[in-house]
């Protein structure tokens, strides 16, 4: 396959918009997450969602498929068609779900470099660098960065970007704020923030709670975007509807600022409007409607 034409960023860019999708959660065409989530149609939704932010680049934070479900070949089609149609890369790592060898030969075929394993990937927009690593570690709830993971971490980050750095992991190095997901972040984040504390990091992205949450690892804010999939209502809510979800995430010269974007409430029923985004002060696009490209 040849490598698609996006649109070429200047190294002196110094504002980027990122997507962010997470735990999508695949399964095979026509099996329903927990039998009532179409979970493909929400992907598609999201997608959709995010072409209104004109994202310099997508991020797919992990749990592409669900219980290592094996859709990777339609979902490396699906993402080639929306990196066309978006004009920007889709980027993509694992998640306790998925298969990272499957992955591995499917999706970032734009990436500047690989790491220890197949997950572990460079990317470049102009001059923002995106590093993914892959924290799964199978059979346990936490998730684990290896010494050899840290290891090419530094040594990657020993050279600066020229407009820095973010990283991308399935497991957040913050504890949720929701005690059932006790203890199922990354394991010794200390390690991590040790690896990063001085460097060009800006923030980190992350996936793997299904619900919304910001923190700090040292000094460098910490995302965890809600899931595409569903996203269980926090406790004591009397909404008891899942609802499906991206994020958007600006850096700018000296800021870096994400908010939550609402792509469908009340599932399984029809896909709702998005009236989230101006509440979380993300401007609509500018000019003529686009119609959907999908």
């Amino acid at each position: 396959m040849e490598q698609p034409a996006w649109r070429e960023l200047p190294p002196a860019q110094s504002s980027f918009t990122l997507v962010q999708l997470t735990d999508t959660h695949l399964r095979p065409d026509p099996e329903l997450l927990f039998g009532r989530i179409d979970t493909w149609t929400l992907t598609l939704a999201a997608l959709k969602e995010a072409h209104r932010f004109r994202p310099d680049a997508v991020v797919v934070t992990g749990d592409l498929a669900d219980c290592c479900s094996d859709i990777y070949d339609d979902a490396a089609r699906l993402l080639e068609h929306a990196a066309a149609k978006l004009g920007c890369p889709v980027i993509t790592l694992p998640g306790n779900h998925d298969v990272p060898v499957r992955q591995a030969g499917l999706f970032n075929r734009g990436r500047a470099a690989n790491g220890p394993g197949p997950a572990e990937t460079v990317h470049f927009l102009g001059g923002l660098r995106i590093i993914t690593l892959d924290s799964d570690d199978p059979g346990r709830p936490a998730g684990l960065l290896s010494a050899e993971q840290l290891d090419w971490l530094r040594d990657e980050l020993a050279t600066p970007a020229t407009q820095g750095t973010v990283l991308a992991l399935h497991h957040p190095p913050v504890e949720s704020t929701q005690p059932l997901l006790a203890g199922r972040g990354l394991a010794s984040p200390a390690l991590l923030r040790s690896v990063i504390a001085g460097t060009d990091v800006r923030g980190i992205l992350c996936g793997h709670y299904h619900h919304a949450q910001s923190g700090l690892l040292g000094s460098v804010p910490v995302w965890v975007g809600p899931a595409v999939s569903y996203n269980p209502p926090p406790p004591g809510s009397a909404d008891a509807g899942d609802s499906s979800w991206i994020s958007v995430i600006r850096l700018g010269p000296d800021s870096f600022s994400a908010a939550p974007v609402l792509v469908a409430a009340g599932m399984p029923g029809g896909m709702a409007g998005n009236p989230s985004a101006q509440a979380f002060g993300l401007p609509p696009v500018q000019g003529e409607p686009i119609a959907s490209p999908f």
